[in-house]
Formats: structure tokens, sequence, C-alpha cells
């Protein structure tokens, strides 16, 4: 059944925002995403795909780890910020799909728990998001907004 011209119209918002919540997120893995320590010439900035790699790595060594072990705080956090970016990417993939839509939304709650646990790891650490963090949250917001608010489409009424 033909969907109705508003909700075609919808459908392709959602579409052109969420290829562009995902050009954003791209592009900020290129960009200065933090900087560790203090102001001056002391100061590390990682780019995007540095903070994405230190997550992986960490989520690996979390994994290898014998269960005596148990990571700190601050190291729960980082791994919980590296889950954005698959958590995300299996929300665009869910995209496609309009039987999805409780899935995509449980993605959404857990991306927004991830971000939070970034934040949290910024103020324990004291270290400074820049504008590659900034972009890579609205680039993931803009994503997670296109495909949560996407509900089933509903029939054209007859005339």
């Amino acid at each position: 059944m033909p969907l109705r011209n508003g909700s075609q119209a919808h459908s392709q918002t959602g579409w052109i925002v969420l290829l562009l919540g995902f050009c954003v997120f791209v592009v900020a893995f290129f960009l200065p995403a933090v900087r560790a320590g203090a102001t001056g010439p002391e100061a590390v900035v990682f780019p995007g795909w540095k903070c994405a790699s230190v997550a992986l790595t960490e989520t690996i060594a979390l994994v290898g780890k014998s269960g005596v072990e148990k990571p700190s705080f601050a190291v729960l956090l980082v791994i919980f910020s590296g889950w954005i970016n698959p958590l995300v990417l299996l929300l665009l993939c869910f995209s496609f799909w309009q039987g999805l839509l409780v899935a995509r939304r449980v993605l959404a709650v857990l991306i927004l728990l991830c971000m939070a646990a970034t934040w949290a790891f910024f103020a324990l650490q004291k270290v400074t998001p820049l504008v590659g963090h900034f972009l890579w949250i609205a680039g993931a917001l803009l994503i997670l907004i296109a495909a949560v608010t996407g509900g089933r489409p509903q029939a054209a009424t007859q005339p």
C-alpha cells in the first residue's frame, strides 16, 4: 500500500538526517577529539581515531584478563565510551528494517548511556573535549534521532 505524502516526506527527511549524521560521525574521527593534561606544550591531543583505538584496546584487554583482576572504574568508562562506535553502526544497519524499531530504540538508550560514561570519564580524568568529540556526538545523535523517530508507515486511506 502506498504511503501518505507526509510519511514519505518524513522518510526522505529521516534518510537525509541519517546520511548527514553518518558523514559528521566519520569526519569527527580525523579531527582533534580530546586534550589530556594541562594546557600548553605538555598537553596531549588525541584525534578521534586514536580515542577509538584506545577504547578498543582496553576492551580487548578486559576480555583477556583473568577473573581475579578487576579493571578500574576509569577503564570501564573508557570501554563503555568506545562501545558507542559499534552500537551506532549497528543502529545504522538496523535502520534499513522498519520492523526493528524497538531494537533501534533499545540501542539508542544504550548509546546515550555510553555517552554519559564518556563525559563521566572526562570529568574524572580531567580530559577536555575538543571539536572532534563534539562532532562525533552530534553525528551519533543525528543518526540516533533519525533511526528512532521513524515508526511503522501507515497505509494510505482509500478514497
